[in-house]
């Protein structure tokens, strides 16, 4: 091979390289929504409460803020009962929606087991609606 093709073949492949770097760079910079969902008996007012509740966590593992605009979970029928609200629950602090997680922080939302519609608990996964980035959703619960 000829030094002008042997510089060519280097430039290019230091290009698709750099290239490669900036995307994948540029895709983890953003927010990165990781969530759970549990039970809990909540604190209220430096109070333990006895009601056992249920939860979806928003964790924001990225580098910049996220806005959660709904939560719900995926019952094993495929129906998504969606919450614009957090449940007026006597043991609770209300998380508003739409609520804005910084980087490396979280936020939790309660809600009462009619959410699960008769169905298993375990058989559901819970989700998030991320404004601009869609549904994120969790692993089922209590895995």
């Amino acid at each position: 091979m000829s030094t002008p093709v042997v510089i060519a073949s280097i430039a290019l492949a230091l290009s698709v390289a750099s290239l490669s770097w900036q995307a994948w760079s540029w895709w983890w910079s953003g927010p990165i929504i990781k969530v759970t969902g549990a039970s809990d008996s909540p604190i209220f007012e430096g109070q333990q409460s006895d009601l056992g509740y249920h939860y979806i966590q928003a964790v924001n593992t990225g580098r910049a803020a996220a806005t959660i605009e709904a939560f719900g979970i995926v019952l094993p029928s495929g129906l998504k009962p969606v919450r614009h609200r957090q449940e007026e629950l006597d043991a609770v602090e209300p998380c508003t929606l739409p609520y804005r997680i910084e980087p490396h922080s979280s936020a939790r939302w309660y809600f009462t087991p009619q959410i699960f519609q008769g169905e298993n608990p375990e058989e559901t996964r819970p989700f998030v609606v991320v404004a601009g980035k869609g549904e994120r959703e969790g692993k089922k619960f209590f895995h």
